[in-house]
């Protein structure tokens, strides 16, 4: 009998050995008892893959459960649950769903309380550098980190990209013909879009990658010109992806790319263009220094950053991933980004967003 781990095929006999002789160093029972996660990482991470994963294995049987945050869909967190359980069944995934100001809230909320509930944590880089400033978070290793793209990861361990999202304008194809949707942003500015687009209004990334673009000036004064179109403004690409498909407004300016994709592929009469500059958002991954659970925290990145993690996420959820290798399932989204929101917008993100909200009279 053979098990596999991340690619790589594990001996029975080979695990059930090492797991004795961890049994036999550490005590027998009560592995997961009173190590914290910083202590689990410094111990982890020198560690094998077969030895590493022994010892999260057990100490995860004994924790049963691990708290993930994250801004992925309920519905797609269920797909990515259901892989990871067959893997590792004696692990219950909980979940806490909520866009990107909502991770970041409930998760400095809680650790300014005292209240230790999440183990793992995935939100935008511009959002989750927060957790690292603040010590909310703590740097750990991942077994198949060679595989990454240089970029997609902090060289000390603080994130990795759990998976990229492209940003697209979406609009429904029952309300505006292919040829005639806007290819552009300056032909969101025409007469006949005023008062019919949606737009986030956490969405100060789009003011970057235009100074970036264009220049401060420049960006500055197209904005001001599109605040005068009267924009619906909606918070998270879900929401905004189901009323745009139901037909509430025929245009969303900026969705996840990937995640409204999903909802097209079940029936819904959704088009997509992506607008120059063209932008791409890593989301990160973070694992809280205060785990309760950090054998189950970690066995859960571990996997989720193994190609098997990675092309659940690739192949059956479409994501864009930084892992070298692994096919995509929406090849219309790939291409040389403009910008990438990473953790250097992070240190403007507040300052962004405030002259961001003071152009749209937010």
């Amino acid at each position: 009998m053979a098990i596999t781990t991340g690619g790589v095929m594990c001996n029975f006999r080979t695990v059930w050995f090492i797991s004795h002789v961890i049994a036999f160093f550490t005590g027998g029972f009560g592995v997961a008892a009173a190590i914290t996660l910083p202590d689990l990482t410094s111990r982890v991470q020198n560690m094998g893959r077969v030895e590493r994963e022994v010892l999260l294995v057990k100490g995860a049987k004994e924790e049963k459960e691990a708290m993930f945050y994250g801004t992925t869909p309920v519905n797609q967190l269920a797909v990515l649950k259901k892989a990871f359980s067959a893997r590792y069944p004696f692990v219950d995934l909980k979940h806490y769903y909520s866009p990107r100001q909502g991770i970041l809230n409930k998760t400095m909320s809680e650790a300014r309380g005292g209240a230790n509930i999440v183990d793992v944590i995935m939100t935008d880089l511009s959002y989750g550098s927060l957790f690292i400033k603040e010590g909310v978070s703590h740097p750990y290793t991942t077994p198949d980190l060679k595989r990454y793209v240089r970029g997609s990861y902090d060289p000390d361990g603080h994130w990795y990209t759990m998976y990229m999202l492209s940003i697209a304008l979406v609009y429904n194809r029952n309300m505006v013909k292919p040829t005639e949707a806007p290819r552009s942003y300056q032909e969101l500015l025409e007469p006949k879009w005023k008062g019919m687009m949606l737009f986030d209004p956490e969405a100060a990334y789009i003011m970057a990658a235009m100074e970036h673009a264009w220049g401060r000036e420049k960006a500055r004064d197209y904005l001001a010109r599109l605040a005068k179109q009267n924009l619906i403004f909606r918070r998270g690409t879900t929401l905004t992806t189901q009323l745009i498909a139901a037909g509430e407004q025929p245009i969303a300016i900026a969705v996840n790319a990937e995640t409204a994709a999903e909802v097209r592929d079940k029936g819904a009469p959704l088009g997509f263009s992506v607008l120059s500059p063209r932008i791409i958002k890593p989301n990160g991954f973070f694992v809280a220094k205060k785990a309760p659970h950090p054998h189950a925290a970690l066995l859960f990145t571990d996997w989720t950053l193994s190609e098997e993690g990675q092309k659940v996420l690739a192949l059956e959820l479409g994501k864009g991933v930084a892992m070298n290798g692994i096919p995509v399932k929406y090849k219309e989204f790939q291409g040389e980004p403009d910008f990438v929101v990473g953790p250097e917008f992070s240190s403007q993100l507040k300052q962004h967003m405030l002259e961001f909200h003071k152009i749209f009279g937010l």
